[in-house]
């Protein structure tokens, strides 16, 4: 397999470099802005190109790998080159590869290659990419190819139906990107508490760090903990009294989702006072 890549992020740079660290054959890459092709072919050590064309002619499978708002765009500028019998990739973890339309007609063969993994820098992050779980959807004629080149790198990969991929997408945001803002949350009422910043930001990071180690390891309903479990209703009216509209408006969703895991932790207990304070 021969892969090129059209665009030059942190999306390809990171699974060009992870590619190329494991053997795989990268051609090089195309991007609008030719210095960063320039870049990603340097950080990869492989080959640059000036025009999509020449990239297309020298592979058989392309990864477009530029902002989800941009994949139909490509597409349509690359679909009347000769792609005919190509694998076209493109990397959104929301949409399917319905969006590279008229595939049969230009004889090619589309999926959507999702990483189950938050690419924070272009030129680190590769480096615990061995860790991350893979989904892909799109053709029947060469989605066991596509599948068996992940797998080969070690990664773990499932194919995935074409409808369930908004679900799968918002699924995680909610473990990774929406984390993000609740730390933020957190992060900030700890700085009102009087500490110095070097202090408050230690301890909340080493709580975070292991409570996320915790539902990892022992699962969301073990690893619950704090008033909301042990039916502690007079520390959460302490909570609600002290945070404000937003904050509470927050604290108060979260914590009715927390009531339903603490009702299946302890079928025994009465939640029924915390249940009508969270109403």
């Amino acid at each position: 397999m021969r892969i090129g890549f059209i665009g030059a992020g942190k999306v390809g740079f990171t699974l060009g470099k992870y590619f190329t660290s494991k053997g795989v054959n990268v051609v090089g890459y195309y991007s609008q802005h030719i210095d960063d092709a320039r870049e990603a072919a340097a950080f990869t050590q492989t080959n640059y190109f000036k025009d999509a064309e020449t990239l297309i002619a020298a592979c058989d499978t392309l990864f477009l790998t530029v902002p989800d708002t941009n994949i139909v765009e490509v597409w349509n500028e690359i679909k009347h080159y000769p792609i005919s019998g190509k694998n076209i990739c493109h990397c959104s973890g929301a949409l399917s590869a319905d969006i590279l339309t008229d595939l049969q007609y230009y004889g090619a063969h589309g999926y959507s290659v999702h990483p189950i993994y938050a690419i924070h820098d272009k030129y680190t992050s590769f480096q615990t990419f061995s860790e991350a779980y893979f989904t892909v959807e799109g053709c029947d004629a060469h989605i066991s190819q596509i599948t068996m080149l992940i797998a080969s790198l070690g990664n773990s990969v499932r194919i995935m139906k074409a409808e369930n991929k908004a679900l799968y997408h918002a699924a995680s945001v909610m473990v990774s990107n929406l984390v993000i803002a609740l730390a933020k949350t957190g992060s900030d009422l700890f700085s009102q508490c009087g500490f110095d910043a070097q202090f408050s930001e230690k301890a909340w990071n080493a709580l975070f760090l292991g409570n996320a180690e915790n539902i990892c390891h022992s699962g969301v309903s073990k690893a619950l903990t704090g008033p909301l479990e042990r039916g502690d209703i007079n520390t959460i009216r302490q909570h609600l009294d002290c945070l404000s509209d937003k904050q509470r408006e927050i604290y108060v969703t979260l914590s009715r989702i927390l009531l339903s895991v603490a009702q299946e932790k302890h079928p025994d207990r009465d939640y029924s006072l915390i249940e009508t304070e969270l109403k």
